[in-house]
């Protein structure tokens, strides 16, 4: 598949978690449905690896095993922010403040990997920020 069928699918996905999450949240404290959920999140993952032939075990001392703990633990903090917060505030705000790492995400592209930037990415980004405030307010 191609990364763009690969983001539609992460979208709907995505979309649908919230959802779920969110009904989940009403009976369950928290910490009980993160794990549950995160645990299923490992091993649906491993299993993708697996069957795609991409499942390795690399050297604990490379350089991207580092970045790959560095990404764990800014998912985890992601994680249990946006738990937290979904436990306590509607999807309909929750979710567009959250969604904002995208325009974060975006720009640390740019700014860190020197990934291009255009006037039509530069708007994107701005209107992104814009229909965040917007939705959340």
């Amino acid at each position: 598949m191609n990364y763009v069928v690969w983001a539609l699918l992460a979208m709907a996905c995505y979309s649908f978690a919230f959802l779920f999450m969110k009904i989940a949240l009403q009976d369950l404290p928290t910490f009980t449905v993160m794990p549950i959920a995160v645990g299923t999140l490992a091993v649906g993952a491993t299993t993708v690896a697996a069957l795609f032939g991409e499942w390795s075990v690399p050297s604990v001392t490379s350089r991207p095993i580092g970045f790959a703990l560095a990404a764990g633990i800014c998912l985890a903090g992601a994680v249990v922010g946006y738990f937290r917060a979904l436990s306590t505030g509607p999807v309909s705000v929750v979710v567009p403040i959250f969604g904002m790492f995208l325009v974060g995400g975006a720009l640390l592209g740019i700014v860190v990997l020197g990934e291009g930037v255009t006037a039509r990415k530069a708007l994107g980004i701005a209107f992104g920020g814009v229909a965040v405030v917007l939705i959340a307010t």
